[in-house]
């Protein structure tokens, strides 16, 4: 997984951030992502990676770059 894993994945979850250009380290939230747009994006990421995110582990997940570590750090892509 990459940050432009990510992006495809913020596509996937029809989700649209503010600015135009991701700021990887900035929080999602920051960036326009409101909480349904959060759980749309870890409900792909399960998908994609056959990972179960518990509620504890989504509410570190809070940048790009935080879900790429996360999902390199646990599970391979289908």
């Amino acid at each position: 997984m990459n940050k432009e894993d990510i992006l495809s994945l913020l596509e996937l979850a029809d989700v649209r951030l503010k600015h135009t250009e991701v700021d990887y380290h900035k929080p999602l939230t920051h960036q326009g992502l409101d909480s349904l747009d959060m759980t749309n994006l870890l409900f792909q990421i399960e998908n994609r990676y056959d990972l179960t995110i518990s509620a504890e582990e989504a509410s570190k997940l809070r940048t790009v770059e935080n879900l790429v570590d996360y999902v390199r750090a646990r599970a391979a892509p289908k």
